[in-house]
């Protein structure tokens, strides 16, 4: 009798299973990491963005328009499909220039670019205008609005395809409900950060560059570059890292805390990161920032060379 050989049988795994099984961590990892925040709801992933790119309740905003050049550079050229575009302009003070915009004009933007009122609200951008426009949607009175972690290189690199077709927004009716205005909990004025500075109770943040604190920043503030709070693919580090950033800066919660830049548009990333996501819950970002500091004479601080920074 011959006997027959017995042959292991080899499960061969294709390659498309291996990087769905990839994927599946990562939104895994993606979502473990929003739901760390202390207000996850202003924060979405790539992946949760295209579970519902094409609710008819949802409206993507690309800000990243600072100026009608800038737009012409981005938003044309690639932009996350169904998104419209917003211009900065178009949300800044008609006679104070680089000021955020007043109630009344902000939502007639928003109506005009297909926000309605039960709209969700997502925003998208890399330099700021973002979180800018996301703390002045919240500050008069709208909290249906989140931020895009990691914009759109972030939608690309999760697999997501850009569009080039130039959206064209039905308008629609926006209001904001001005009795839920938080604009004394959120809005600092150049007063304000003059009482702030050199209080032991208070924290004044510059979230400019380094380079730039040197050279000349408000008294006593201290120096927390924007860039410091995201990771190299710009999405924000999770919350465990941010508290320490901020903890080994002295920048706690039972400080009150203003925020500036030199335009008052980065700044709102600091502002966004201890307000929304580690839920500080004194923070106000002062609008006019270093550049309306200086033009009214106000003193300004040096580092010399040999100051270690703060």
């Amino acid at each position: 009798m011959v006997g027959g050989c017995s042959q292991k049988q080899t499960t061969i795994i294709q390659p498309e299973a291996i990087e769905e099984v990839k994927k599946n961590l990562e939104r895994q990892d993606i979502a473990e990491k929003i739901a760390g925040y202390a207000h996850p709801e202003a924060l979405i992933s790539a992946y949760a963005l295209n579970e519902i790119i094409s609710a008819p309740d949802t409206l993507i905003i690309d800000t990243r328009g600072s100026t009608y050049r800038i737009y012409q550079n981005t938003y044309p050229k690639g932009h996350i499909p169904g998104a419209t575009a917003i211009l900065h302009s178009l949300y800044c003070h008609p006679n104070y220039p680089g000021r955020i915009a007043p109630p009344l004009q902000l939502q007639n933007t928003l109506g005009e670019s297909g926000a309605g009122s039960n709209t969700k609200i997502i925003l998208y951008g890399d330099q700021g205008l973002q979180t800018r426009l996301y703390w002045a949607i919240k500050m008069y009175g709208y909290d249906n609005v989140r931020i895009l972690d990691g914009g759109l290189d972030n939608w690309q690199g999760s697999g997501y395809e850009i569009s080039t077709t130039v959206s064209r927004p039905k308008r629609a009716v926006f209001e904001f409900d001005l009795t839920k205005l938080k604009a004394d909990l959120m809005y600092a004025t150049m007063r304000d950060v003059a009482a702030a500075a050199g209080n032991n109770n208070c924290v004044v943040i510059d979230a400019r560059t380094s380079d730039e604190y040197a050279k000349g920043h408000i008294p006593g503030s201290v120096n927390i570059p924007w860039s410091s709070v995201f990771n190299k693919d710009m999405t924000f580090k999770p919350a465990p890292s941010l508290t320490s950033l901020f903890a080994s800066k002295n920048v706690t919660q039972d400080k009150k805390i203003i925020v500036y830049c030199n335009n008052g548009v980065q700044c709102t990333m600091i502002w966004f990161t201890l307000s929304e996501l580690l839920g500080y819950p004194d923070v106000k970002s002062y609008d006019g920032s270093f550049n309306e500091w200086q033009q009214n004479g106000k003193p300004v601080a040096q580092q010399s060379a040999s100051s270690p920074q703060i």
